[in-house]
């Protein structure tokens, strides 16, 4: 059996809903449009979303309802190029969405250029004041779970680094951590 005859019989098995083609399709193809996509990208992480979109567009819109067993370039397969050029044109659009948002960031002023200044001297007042109120709450905690709450939320640490740099258990810190959170919510506001 040729390629064209296994293709002619896979898109007839689409067409009558057969998941099992679809997969075979998938089998066939994927690594080939990857190729393409990451040709074109020049990013494998990106090449694989358009790859994995397409495909399932490709079988939830039922795309290959538009390909035609009659019409053959003379490749030998009926998949190949229509899913070339559907991956081509979807790298394509994604490639020029990418330069119009560069375009757009461009651009765009400097943050320090957009906000007037007297909204930056409030934010910032407003952060120190913020910060000052932290602080003084986290000083009606105890040491221990203030200070793991400091490294937890302040610090943006990991459990498992608060419980190695404090040499305690991670239980130990999911513990006080608690501990501080419902004293903290206790407080007045």
């Amino acid at each position: 059996m040729t390629v064209n005859e296994q293709d002619i019989a896979l898109l007839e098995q689409l067409k009558a809903g057969n998941e099992l083609a679809f997969a075979d399709v998938y089998t066939r193809y994927r690594k080939y449009l990857m190729v393409v996509a990451v040709s074109l990208l020049e990013d494998e992480m990106e090449a694989q979303d358009v790859v994995q979109d397409f495909f399932i567009d490709f079988w939830h819109r039922q795309l290959f309802n538009r390909l035609d067993p009659g019409f053959n370039r003379g490749d030998g397969s009926i998949f190949r190029s229509y899913l070339h050029r559907a991956v081509y044109n979807r790298c394509l659009d994604r490639l020029s969405r990418h330069k119009t948002r560069q375009h757009r960031m461009d651009r765009m002023p400097a943050p320090e250029l957009a906000c007037p200044p007297e909204y930056r001297i409030e934010h910032r007042e407003w952060q120190q004041q913020l910060c000052s109120s932290l602080q003084s709450a986290i000083g009606k905690v105890p040491r221990l779970s203030a200070r793991v709450f400091q490294l937890a939320y302040i610090e943006h640490k990991s459990r498992g680094e608060i419980a190695s740099l404090m040499g305690v258990s991670p239980n130990t810190v999911k513990n006080q951590l608690v501990r501080a959170m419902k004293i903290l919510r206790a407080l007045p506001q």
